[in-house]
């Protein structure tokens, strides 16, 4: 019991905005890979609580985020764009990715592993599902399919 209570604050407080900033942090890596600028990191959503460099983080820090810049992709670059919508998704798959690789070749083994696994699991499918969220913004998967539902002729 004490190990599950332990775990969900773990999970809610420090595992889901670290998943965030991971997430975020792969939209900005595309974006400057493909010349762009990023302005700034924010994790969670409402008036912000502290700023660390790039990184803001806003007062509900364990729920969403956000990557602002500019990206410089011509809107016909499918391939460019579906890479900077689905950077959050490739970062939150790698580090998965390397736990699981840190788990097998070595001795670790946490009951926090899987706090981890989940919350970033859980991160992964809600931004893949097409949805406009409540603050407007729309999810990867959002941006995705309308990346690849516009012909080139219309996208501006």
């Amino acid at each position: 019991m004490f190990e599950t209570i332990v775990g969900c604050g773990v999970a809610i407080f420090i595992f889901q905005p670290l998943s965030v900033l991971i997430h975020e942090s792969g939209h900005a890596f595309f974006i400057k890979l493909f010349g762009g600028k990023v302005h700034k990191l924010e994790i969670g959503i409402g008036d912000p609580l502290f700023s660390i460099g790039l990184v803001q983080v806003n007062k509900q820090f364990f729920i969403m985020g956000l990557c602002r810049g500019d990206s410089n992709v011509n809107q016909n670059e499918k391939i460019k764009l579906s890479l900077i919508a689905l950077g959050g998704v490739i970062f939150n798959l790698i580090s998965i990715f390397l736990l699981i690789l840190i788990k097998v070749n070595t001795k670790h083994h946490h009951f926090l592993d899987g706090y981890f696994f989940g919350f970033t699991s859980i991160l992964i499918l809600s931004a893949l599902v097409p949805v406009t969220y409540f603050t407007g913004y729309k999810s990867d998967g959002r941006v995705l399919m309308d990346i690849w539902k516009k012909p080139k002729s219309e996208i501006g």
